[in-house]
């Protein structure tokens, strides 16, 4: 314990913020204890943000350009520096006379210089080709020399002669050069012929396929209802071509798709109580008469339940699998006989038991 004179003895010290994580200023930035806090301070070039960040100041856009030329920014400063054509400090710029270079044009050219820059134009009688100035008849003295598919160009000073694109020889004598064979396969795309033309050739895409600008695609004929089949098929495209197959239920006999009886052929196996019935393309089995199909199975159908009987008086229905039939009630008995009809029409006259 302590009493208020013991704490007004105690001594109160400063917090040096800075030894921790140098007070939390970054990029640059110098941290500064104060007596019971801190500051973060930027170097010159740099401008504090958020208190904490330095912040590079871009002195070619801050102020209006401080260069007599080029402003460079960099980190926390600037370069000034010349444009091209010039020499000097950045700050003052002269320029460069590029005339006074012997080298600056070539023979028989005349250099005329501009503010940053220069030109080179060739003398009176000369024209200008591939760096230099020559003659304007240089070329007017090799018509008789070159072959009519080769090109004269000046060279140096001088002439030779070069065979035009598609040909080939020394440029007094041309042919023509056979991409086609010179190249094989790679002169044109997959799927297409190569055909040699004078001077050039040209590809053509195989039957089945057409040129889409930069390869041979096939056609689908399918597709497009460009294709003939029989009756009963489908049509199937193939790489350059189609064929045809018979649907199902139909099988190929020559150029047609029949119909197969399944039936006949004993491919189809039915339930108990019924019939295979052959249709076109297929077959279905149908239930006797007397009894109906239940999705898996023939069932026997109850006409006594069903009230789907005819019965003389006194008698009682008595359901048979696929019929039924009367037998007369406890104290009667048959007297002569009556008609029975099934349910596909066929009539028996029985007795009456």
């Amino acid at each position: 314990m302590f009493n208020g004179t013991d704490f007004l003895m105690q001594n109160c010290n400063d917090i040096n913020e800075c030894l921790v994580n140098n007070g939390g200023c970054k990029n640059k930035a110098t941290c500064v204890n104060n007596q019971g806090s801190f500051a973060c301070q930027c170097q010159s070039g740099f401008i504090l943000i958020n208190k904490t960040i330095c912040q590079d100041i871009n002195e070619c856009v801050e102020k209006t350009n401080p260069c007599g030329a080029v402003c460079l920014n960099t980190n926390g400063s600037y370069l000034c520096r010349c444009n091209h054509g010039y020499r000097g400090d950045g700050f003052i710029c002269n320029d460069v006379d590029e005339c006074e270079l012997a080298t600056a044009c070539s023979k028989n050219m005349t250099c005329t210089n501009f503010p940053g820059s220069y030109s080179c134009s060739c003398i009176l009688g000369n024209i200008y080709n591939e760096g230099i100035c020559i003659s304007e008849d240089t070329c007017l003295n090799a018509t008789n020399y070159c072959h009519p598919l080769a090109k004269c160009n000046t060279h140096q000073g001088s002439y030779y002669c070069h065979c035009t694109d598609g040909y080939e020889g020394s440029g007094t004598d041309c042919w023509d050069v056979n991409e086609c064979d010179q190249l094989q396969d790679k002169a044109c795309p997959p799927f297409s012929h190569c055909r040699n033309t004078n001077g050039s050739f040209n590809c053509e895409c195989w039957k089945g396929f057409r040129d889409n600008g930069t390869h041979c695609q096939d056609i689908d004929e399918c597709e497009m209802g460009n294709f003939t089949c029989p009756d009963n098929s489908t049509c199937n495209n193939t790489e350059g071509s189609y064929n045809c197959t018979c649907d199902p239920g139909f099988s190929g006999n020559n150029s047609l798709c029949l119909d197969i009886d399944e039936c006949s052929l004993g491919l189809i196996h039915c339930p108990v109580f019924s019939n295979c019935l052959n249709t076109i393309g297929s077959s279905i089995c149908g239930c006797w008469e007397g009894f109906r199909d239940n999705g898996t199975h023939c069932q026997d159908i109850d006409e006594c339940e069903l009230g789907n009987f005819t019965c003389p008086d006194n008698s009682t229905c008595n359901n048979k699998e696929g019929s039924y039939n009367c037998t007369c009630d406890p104290g009667f008995s048959g007297n002569n006989s009556f008609v029975l009809i099934f349910g596909d029409g066929w009539k028996a006259s029985l007795p009456l038991p």
